[in-house]
C-alpha cells in the first residue's frame, strides 16, 4: 500500500513536466489567485510567442532608444511569464506557495547560477538556467522577501550576456549583481517597481 502511494505521488509530480515537455524551459506556474487577493500590488504577465511579436512592435516605437537592443534579445524567446506580489505586511505568503516551482527546477538540465539568502533581512534570490549544450533554453528567477514574492520564467534561447537588457521590460525585475568574487559581501538587488 505504501509503495502505491509513493508511485501515485511520483506520477502526479511528473504531470506538470509532461504537460510542458513540448516547450522546453517553460515552468508550470501555480494559480496564485489567493495571493493576488491578499496583495496590495500584483503583476501577472504571460507573453507567448504571438504576444511577444506584438510587444516587439510596440518596443520599436519606444522613444528610449533601446528598442532595437531589446528586440534583439527577445528574438529567440518563446515566452515571458511573471508573477509578482507585494504585501502590506510580512507573512502573507508561505514557502509552500513556491514549492511546486522549486520542484520543477530540480529536473535534469536546470542549473542554479545565483543563490543569495539573507536570513537577517529574510531576502532570498535564486536564478536558474536550463541548458542544452551551449544554448540556454530557459531562465527562472525566484525572488522573495518578507513582503514580496516574484517569479519570472523566460522561455527560449537567450544569450545570458544580453539578459540584463530585459531588466525593466515585460515585468522582468531589475537585477543588480555586485560581484564580490564569492565573498560574503556579494549582493543581488531585485527591484520590481
Amino acid at each position: 500500500m505504501r509503495f502505491r502511494s509513493v508511485t501515485l505521488v511520483c506520477a502526479l509530480l511528473a504531470l506538470p513536466a509532461l504537460a510542458f515537455a513540448g516547450d522546453r524551459g517553460r515552468l508550470q506556474l501555480p494559480d496564485f489567485t489567493a495571493l493576488a487577493k491578499k496583495a496590495t500590488q500584483s503583476v501577472d504577465i504571460s507573453l507567448d510567442p504571438s504576444l511577444l511579436h506584438l510587444a516587439s512592435g510596440i518596443i520599436n516605437s519606444d522613444d528610449s532608444g533601446n528598442g532595437a537592443a531589446v528586440n534583439g534579445v527577445i528574438q529567440g524567446i518563446r515566452g515571458i511569464y511573471v508573477r509578482s506580489y507585494t504585501f502590506d505586511k510580512p507573512g502573507q505568503y508561505s514557502k509552500a506557495d513556491v514549492r511546486s516551482v522549486e520542484a520543477q527546477l530540480l529536473a535534469p538540465g536546470w542549473q542554479p547560477i545565483v543563490s543569495t539568502h539573507d536570513l537577517k533581512q529574510g531576502n532570498n534570490v535564486d536564478i536558474y538556467i536550463l541548458r542544452n549544450g551551449n544554448r540556454t533554453d530557459g531562465v527562472a528567477i525566484i525572488a522573495a522577501d518578507p513582503r514580496q514574492l516574484t517569479i519570472v520564467n523566460i522561455v527560449g534561447s537567450i544569450d545570458l550576456a544580453k539578459l540584463a537588457q530585459l531588466q525593466g521590460q515585460f515585468g522582468v525585475p531589475k537585477i543588480g549583481l555586485t560581484a564580490g568574487g564569492g565573498t560574503p559581501g556579494s549582493t543581488v538587488t531585485i527591484q520590481t517597481h
